[in-house]
């Protein structure tokens, strides 16, 4: 009886280790499957393989049991540092979910896919593999950095701060990688939720997209899908949380909001007064300030610190402009991505001369 009392504790330990075990082999098992067909349902027979697998443990082992991690850069799960196979990684872990929970486990699985098929575009935050092994796919991601758009864009912060040509290329590069979403693959993609929460600038200050969470694509031969409203308030185009029906033109509007407070500083909503509570819409806060001609008091003032010459102005214009017919309220009134593009390689170019 002695040898049976000390024995149990090894074998407690032993029975929750093997079914520790058959669980994560149930999870790849499950995650696999929802991947794969992830992957054909978005890009048919057109995707690239294959995505490379870690164990749960290697995860664990690399990220020393997810002791670090980095606050404020995702709202739907966690991310952590680590180190693997020698080089510097991110994890990105979902929230935990309950098993009928499968709206969070299709975002994770369609994040995964879809960063796959991106992150080889320079502008999108580098993939390395991911783990099937946990409820949701891990990803991990190239440590190319941490720093959100956000935080250079707080007037908080005045260590980081970030010039009009540096606006311009952020705008231009973002708007390509939207692009590509909506022409590369046999049907377009949407975003659907832009803002600068989403875009990491890098070491060498390089604007790279993440986050694909709610990214949806477009049914083959359809201008439209239905989907519930999901995205970030402030930023989401009226017509789509009115009727839930999205289009490319939904990223467009999302597209010229990421715009607006890339040259206003400010976030989505504003205050409408100095010391009051009172916030508006930043579209109508500009609209307004363009009305009594006060351009200089919606600009970001940290914009005329080191750079001020005679086509400045114009140029302010030209970038405000594109960005109020961006948020257009009719979508048919709004341009096409690639059009959007391709005015702001004009406008960074117009900044160089």
């Amino acid at each position: 009886m002695d040898c049976i009392r000390k024995a149990l504790p090894f074998l407690k330990a032993r029975n929750e280790e093997e079914e520790e075990e058959e669980e994560r082999s149930s999870n790849f098992l499950k995650n696999g499957s929802l991947v794969l067909e992830e992957l054909i349902e978005s890009f048919g027979g057109r995707y690239k393989l294959p995505i490379k697998s870690f164990t749960a443990k290697q995860l664990i082992r690399a990220s020393n049991n997810f002791s670090e991690q980095v606050p404020h850069m995702t709202d739907n799960g966690y991310m952590f540092r680590g180190n693997l196979e020698g080089r510097p990684i991110l994890v990105k872990l979902y929230s935990n979910i309950g098993d009928s929970d499968k709206c969070v486990l299709r975002g994770a699985t369609r994040d995964l896919v879809i960063t796959s098929q991106m992150s080889h575009l320079k502008n999108v935050f580098k993939l390395i593999g991911c783990s099937f092994e946990f409820k949701c796919p891990a990803i991990v991601y190239e440590c190319a950095g941490t720093e959100l758009l956000a935080k250079y864009l707080s007037h908080k912060n005045d260590a980081k701060r970030l010039s009009w040509g540096s606006r311009i290329k952020i705008a231009k590069d973002i708007a390509n990688v939207i692009g590509y979403l909506h022409s590369a693959f046999p049907t377009p993609i949407i975003y659907r939720d832009l803002t600068p929460n989403k875009v990491i600038i890098d070491q060498c200050g390089v604007a790279k997209l993440f986050d694909f969470t709610f990214s949806i694509s477009l049914p083959p031969g359809e201008l439209q899908v239905e989907d519930r409203v999901k995205g970030t308030f402030g930023y989401l185009e009226p017509q789509y949380t009115i009727t839930g029906f999205i289009t490319q033109k939904t990223d467009v509007f999302g597209f010229g909001m990421f715009m607006l407070v890339l040259f206003t500083g400010e976030t989505a909503m504003v205050k409408y007064q100095e010391g009051t509570v009172e916030r508006i819409h930043v579209r109508d806060y500009i609209k307004d300030c363009l009305d009594n001609a006060q351009i200089n008091q919606i600009l970001d003032p940290q914009i005329f610190e080191g750079e001020n010459s005679d086509g400045l102005r114009q140029n302010l214009l030209a970038f405000l402009d594109l960005a109020l017919r961006c948020t257009e309220y009719e979508r048919a009134d709004r341009p096409d991505m690639l059009d959007v593009a391709k005015e702001l390689l004009h406008i960074e170019k117009a900044v160089r001369c």
